[in-house]
């Protein structure tokens, strides 16, 4: 054997003791899980009021936490983190000026981890003098009004809300600002990340019954619906017959999945039937749930009920 070859081994054991690889640690990378549970909170830092609070704020925040912590209780995986980027592809435009009634707001195709350092840039670069930036609530305040920032109802947008001076036209001038900057690299911001976690339209199944939750006021949930129930679905599938606003009701004609595969409907050369349901719109507060019953009014499956939601639900993510 060369001479340089008997050093190899030496070499390599030496290279994967110094990098902290595999040999020694548990795994290929050093596994830090134990260290985040048992870190102690230390004292923040104490910086003068007069800072620039867009350039010194945590970095890294740590939520407030629901309930009291228990290291056992830790899972041993994290959740894959979800993409930033929007669903809706390149014909969506980057950013639309939306209203329902008298809330108006942006809705930006992006999420709001990578919306918010591009709403910070806004305030330094037109000279806006925070009072208080909360990323985690995604609120700038100012002495004149506040910007904020929460995600849209479809996974991967965002919506940003303006109370400084006139609405429209702060809301004009950020929307300026995004179409002019989101090509740039302005980064993402991991304080902001909780906010793209916020699930605003669920399904659920409530004493045996199917229904479907909405993080909507009651104009902005029954304009969302409405859309969708036109647009969203194939005509052979789903079509809007009729709507109540007063009552807070949609007619629809839904043809179910099994229906679409044909069957019996196949033998004997006919088309197959949709069924008729009335969905019911109720909203309390900012939030708003969506009910199906028949034409009359009385209860259907419990299947068939969910598959419908289901099926709406999907339009509005």
């Amino acid at each position: 054997m060369k001479p340089i070859l008997k050093w190899m081994p030496l070499m390599l054991c030496s290279s994967l003791a110094l990098s902290g690889c595999g040999l020694f640690q548990d795994g290929y990378y050093y596994d830090r899980n134990d260290e985040y549970q048992n870190a102690k909170m230390a004292k923040p830092l104490d910086l003068p009021d007069s800072r620039n609070r867009v350039l010194y704020q945590d970095s890294m925040p740590v939520p407030q936490a629901d309930s009291d912590f228990s290291a056992a209780d830790a899972v041993d995986d994290a959740p894959r983190p979800q993409p930033l980027a929007s669903g809706q592809g390149d014909e969506q435009a980057y950013v639309e000026m939306r209203e329902a009634g008298s809330e108006r707001w942006l809705l930006v195709d992006a999420a709001p981890a990578s919306v918010w350092p591009r709403l910070q840039g806004f305030a330094v670069d037109h000279g806006v003098q925070p009072t208080a930036i909360n990323a985690g609530s995604g609120r700038i305040e100012t002495a004149q009004g506040s910007l904020s920032l929460r995600q849209g109802l479809r996974s991967g947008t965002s919506e940003v809300r303006c109370d400084i001076g006139s609405s429209t036209q702060c809301l004009s001038s950020v929307q300026a600002y995004l179409e002019n900057n989101h090509t740039a690299d302005s980064g993402v911001s991991l304080a902001a990340q909780p906010l793209d976690q916020s699930e605003r339209v669920k399904l659920r199944n409530r004493d045996g019954g199917w229904e479907l939750d909405l993080a909507l006021d009651s104009e902005r949930a029954w304009s969302e619906l409405y859309y969708q129930l036109q647009n969203g679905f194939d005509d052979d599938r789903l079509t809007l017959t009729d709507q109540n606003r007063s009552a807070g009701q949609f007619f629809v004609d839904y043809l179910p999945l099994n229906a679409e595969g044909g069957g019996w409907f196949d033998w004997f050369g006919s088309d197959p039937k949709p069924e008729h349901y009335r969905l019911q719109l109720d909203s309390t507060a900012g939030n708003s749930v969506v009910t199906v019953a028949d034409a009359e009014g009385q209860p259907v499956a419990s299947a068939a009920a969910r598959e419908l939601l289901d099926a709406i639900a999907s339009t509005l993510r």
